[in-house]
């Protein structure tokens, strides 16, 4: 016979066995569901310098800065091209010697270099679309010096290279406002002038709903003070 202590220690494993499986399943979709975790099996996931991948596509050279940031990254750390695009890599000098080694062997620059303008390049003539390279540098891969280049698309989100998100315009040149207009320079209407006039129930419902909620508690206010300086 079960006793009721059994069934209560039963049925608390049985709880803890279901939210361990539904925080297994969590996890699962979380890995899965795309970005650089799915798209470069968390080659990046260490790479402090990675915010997406930038998009290349269209051209048909690439280049990769090989010392970027603090001297000890790839800059940027992942890009996406076109299959047929050549990735030159160029030395900055700094960090030290580096050298640029593909994951599968795809591409190897060889010995370590520190020289700024040191360059190496490959063309992904054999790449096809989807396919990703991961790379490193030897020496300096437990500090994240780390790159990836996809072809074609890339499950992650993409960077425009340069995209700075512009210089915001100008702001317009304002009109009359910003000329010493009517606006600006107060008219007829700041010396009491004919350009005043006293504000009816129209102004003020008007500014009421405008301001919502809090401007219905100023309004009257702003109405005593327009009749004061009218009044002087």
């Amino acid at each position: 016979m079960t006793s009721d202590a059994d069934e209560t220690t039963m049925s608390r494993r049985g709880l803890f066995r279901a939210g361990a499986a539904g925080a297994a399943a969590a996890t699962g979709l979380a890995a899965g569901s795309g970005g650089a975790a799915a798209q470069y099996d968390g080659w990046l996931d260490d790479v402090d310098n990675y915010d997406g991948t930038h998009d290349y596509t269209g051209q048909d050279e690439v280049t990769v800065e090989v010392g970027a940031v603090d001297g000890l990254k790839f800059g940027p750390a992942a890009i996406l091209i076109d299959p047929g695009t050549t990735v030159v890599w160029e030395w900055t000098g700094e960090g030290g010697a580096h050298n640029v080694v593909a994951n599968d062997e795809t591409f190897d620059s060889g010995e370590t270099v520190s020289e700024e303008g040191t360059t190496f390049e490959y063309t992904f003539d054999d790449a096809e679309e989807g396919d990703t390279f991961n790379y490193l540098c030897v020496p300096h891969e437990a500090v994240g010096m780390k790159g990836a280049v996809a072809v074609g698309s890339v499950d992650d989100d993409l960077v425009t290279p340069g995209g700075d998100g512009g210089d915001g315009g100008d702001g317009g040149s304002g009109g009359n406002q910003t000329d010493g207009g009517n606006a600006s320079d107060g008219g007829n209407a700041s010396d009491g002038g004919s350009g005043g006039r006293d504000l009816s129930v129209n102004d003020i419902g008007a500014l009421s709903l405008a301001l919502g909620f809090a401007g219905a508690l100023l309004v009257p206010l702003f109405y005593a003070a327009h009749k004061m300086a009218n009044e002087e």
